[in-house]
């Protein structure tokens, strides 16, 4: 490990901040969301009568958005484009920290390819949504500041993630990426080197950190949120079998 510059002490702080807080944050709303007292059945019907049935549903909501594509089309179609392109773009980031190949192996072009298509459609897939919240009134109206927070920063990532590969020049994206995987790699094993000084590269990953540090106290929570609705994982089953949760007695109607 060598000297290290201000900016790169400033930002392993804030890194190691952000996930730490990201860790606890999401600990803490999983044993919430488990120790939420259910004292009635309310499973949303038709619902299915067993537990595999149940599990079934909810993971047909967990990857097709189900009810959505049944309630509207159009917000699904965007809303699925989001999580599709958001997910790959999570996943060809960690993917190019584990190649440690010199040069890169051929493939690796297609990944950047399809990333920057993936960037493209989660820019404009978010900025529908924002535009769904201001513009269809009955949606404005349950619409909280949160919720276009969230569309705004993560839009910001998009278009800062973008502008690395058609604002800086391919010899400067370059010099960003021989020092982005020291430098993640260092984040795990503790052998840190300076952080890349491009003013881009650092908006993009500021941005990232927040979002990090933000996720435990937004709706996106409601990715882990889905397996503890009970109006999903319940069986519809009352007459078939009692329900009764001891630890929520004192709620019992």
């Amino acid at each position: 490990m060598g000297s290290l510059n201000l900016t790169t002490a400033i930002y392993l702080f804030f890194t190691y901040a952000a996930g730490l807080i990201f860790l606890i944050g999401v600990i803490l709303r999983i044993y919430h969301y488990a120790t939420t007292p259910q004292p009635v059945k309310i499973p949303l019907t038709p619902a299915p009568l067993t537990k595999g049935g149940a599990l079934v549903r909810i993971l047909g909501e967990v990857f097709f958005f189900k009810s959505l594509f049944k309630s509207n089309k159009p917000t699904w179609f965007f809303g699925y484009i989001f999580h599709i392109s958001f997910f790959l773009l999570i996943f060809m980031h960690f993917l190019r920290h584990f190649i440690y190949s010199n040069p890169l192996p051929w493939w690796y072009n297609i990944f950047v390819d399809i990333g920057i298509v993936c960037g493209i459609l989660m820019v404009l897939s978010l900025f529908f949504l924002f535009l769904r919240r201001v513009v269809v009134e009955r949606v404005k109206f349950i619409s909280l500041f949160q919720d276009y927070v969230i569309l705004i920063l993560l839009m910001l990532i998009g278009l800062a993630g973008l502008s690395l590969n058609y604002v800086l020049s391919p010899a400067a994206l370059t010099t960003v990426d021989n020092h982005l995987d020291p430098y993640m790699n260092g984040l795990v094993s503790f052998q840190f080197t300076n952080i890349p000084s491009n003013p881009l590269f650092l908006i993009h990953y500021s941005l990232v950190l927040l979002l990090i540090a933000y996720i435990p106290f937004s709706k996106i929570m409601h990715f882990i949120g889905i397996f503890f609705s009970p109006t999903r994982i319940m069986t519809d089953n009352p007459e078939e079998e009692r329900y009764y949760r001891p630890e929520a007695k004192d709620l019992s109607i």
